[in-house]
């Protein structure tokens, strides 16, 4: 109860929320609280754009965790990847074929993610085409990320080769407009086993 009377009396301080090395440890945000250690857990969104000074990336949002306080400084790792909602939209038209897929896969150094791939193709395409396009980029992109760390996922979908490496597999079937990746984050597991089964069984449902 003396603590918490404590905790009380003390002023809230701004402390700065720091960048992971990707972005070279550049302030992000600042956040209100009594006690540095307050800030374990929080997260946040940034613009890719303003990380990055790129106006191309301006679609693409960052998500941040707070992992660690060090000097007052709260210190995240990224946890997603997102293009915004409203730039898919953008990038539907006419005599086009939009193709969403959401699946688990698992990195190198054992981290679960949630992948949504995004594919939009040069025209219509009939059904088994687009069931076969799905199909291969789940395979490509399950076996690619299960060969790499988490960073160095993270490192390639900033850099966008891993998705140009998508789009180098998927013309081979039908050209494309857009080849992306709208959605990747990483997935709290309970039980890592259920967790390996789960993702094993969708890529099954996937092929």
């Amino acid at each position: 109860m003396a603590q918490e009377q404590v905790a009380k009396l003390k002023k809230k301080q701004w402390f700065p929320i720091i960048a992971p090395k990707q972005f070279e440890n550049a302030v992000i945000g600042e956040t209100l609280v009594y006690s540095p250690s307050q800030m374990l857990g929080k997260t946040l969104s940034h613009s890719l754009m303003n990380l990055t000074n790129d106006m191309k990336r301006q679609n693409i949002s960052i998500h941040f965790k707070v992992v660690e306080v060090e000097d007052n400084k709260a210190k995240t790792s990224i946890i997603g990847y997102q293009i915004t909602p409203s730039s898919i939209k953008r990038f539907v038209r006419r005599n086009s074929e939009k193709m969403d897929n959401a699946f688990t896969c698992e990195t190198a150094d054992n981290v679960f993610l949630k992948v949504k791939p995004l594919i939009i193709t040069r025209g219509d395409v009939k059904g088994s085409v687009a069931a076969k396009m799905r199909n291969n980029i789940t395979s490509f992109l399950a076996k690619t990320i299960k060969k790499m760390t988490y960073d160095e996922i993270i490192n390639d979908l900033i850099t966008h080769k891993l998705q140009s490496l998508m789009r180098e597999s998927l013309n081979k079937i039908y050209p494309l407009k857009v080849c992306e990746i709208r959605y990747l984050g990483i997935e709290a597991r309970e039980n890592p086993q259920e967790a390996k089964a789960e993702a094993k069984e969708e890529q099954k449902q996937n092929l």
